[in-house]
């Protein structure tokens, strides 16, 4: 289970730690308040709550797919609608965030190592995640939190 764990502590990295790349997203997140998150302080770009919605969405398809579930777009949507989630304050947002990628964490530390290698998916299709192996799809995860955090960052320096 060495490139299970392995894989499972740099997504762990990307949410929670230290990673290589620049601060983690909870430390990134940490001072944003819900008025900075729902600004859209670049024309046509989203915002840090849609982006935190989207890395939800992925990350909660992943885990899915990960259990055995069909690959799919994610259940929420590819860009979630801020209109579905009025219920939830910033920091309900944040936590199921977390929450769902400490899920996907340990479902990643007891993926048989195995099946790291299998394909998820009968065909590419790059905007799916579909076609590549288990291992790279945890590592386009880790990437798309890469990704994301650093557009985050810099809403959060311009807000």
């Amino acid at each position: 289970m060495i490139r299970s764990k392995n894989l499972a502590d740099e997504l762990y990295n990307t949410v929670f730690g230290d990673p290589w790349h620049g601060a983690s997203m909870q430390k990134i997140l940490e001072n944003i308040t819900a008025e900075q998150a729902v600004k859209h302080p670049i024309t046509g770009a989203h915002s840090i709550i849609e982006i935190l919605l989207h890395m939800w969405a992925w990350t909660e398809e992943v885990n899915s797919r990960l259990s055995g579930g069909i690959p799919n777009e994610p259940a929420m949507g590819d860009w979630p609608r801020l209109t579905d989630f009025q219920k939830l304050s910033w920091a309900e947002l944040k936590n199921q965030f977390f929450r769902e990628s400490q899920n996907i964490i340990n479902t990643i530390k007891n993926f048989p190592e195995e099946r790291l290698d299998e394909v998820v998916g009968l065909e590419r299709n790059s905007p799916l995640g579909t076609g590549v192996s288990f291992a790279s799809m945890i590592l386009g995860l880790i990437q798309h939190n890469a990704y994301h955090s650093a557009q985050i960052s810099l809403l959060k320096k311009i807000t």
